[in-house]
């Protein structure tokens, strides 16, 4: 696919122009690399781990995977024990983007006694995400579980 190949190059000068704004050493394109990695999950984890505190805090819900930031990607799972698409709807409404649904997961929700046709209620954030935007999150998640 030459647009997947083309996108390529830009990432490398994505990596590059970040590892430019924060750091003054030169270093090789591997190191550039592991920095900004670095950087980004650091960014990712001091995000997510109020987000996963407050969801282990609600009785009504129950949190898929680790409560800990450092043993998890930015993606969280959250069994409602109904349908998760009100929940979706309901963030929406207050400009918070949210997934609904299995995630073509069918077999791995059974396995964790999730019922699929309910599905979970899925937040994403990556490196770009900022507080102000978690708060509001964090602030909505709070007034709705």
């Amino acid at each position: 696919d030459h647009a997947q190949i083309a996108a390529c190059a830009g990432m490398a000068d994505y990596i590059d122009a970040l590892y430019e704004a924060h750091f003054t050493v030169a270093a090789a394109p591997i190191k550039r690399a592991e920095a900004v990695h670095d950087l980004m999950r650091a960014h990712e984890q001091s995000l997510l781990q109020p987000v996963l505190d407050l969801l282990r805090a609600k009785n009504a819900v129950r949190l898929l995977g680790s409560d800990k930031a450092e043993n998890r990607a930015p993606t969280v799972a959250i069994d409602l024990g109904v349908s998760a698409r009100p929940m979706a709807k309901a963030l929406a409404a207050r400009g918070i983007m949210a997934g609904d649904g299995d995630f073509y997961a069918n077999r791995a929700l059974r396995a964790m006694g999730v019922d699929p046709d309910q599905g979970v209620l899925r937040l994403s954030f990556v490196h770009y995400t900022n507080q102000a935007e978690i708060d509001k999150l964090l602030n909505a998640l709070d007034d709705l579980l």
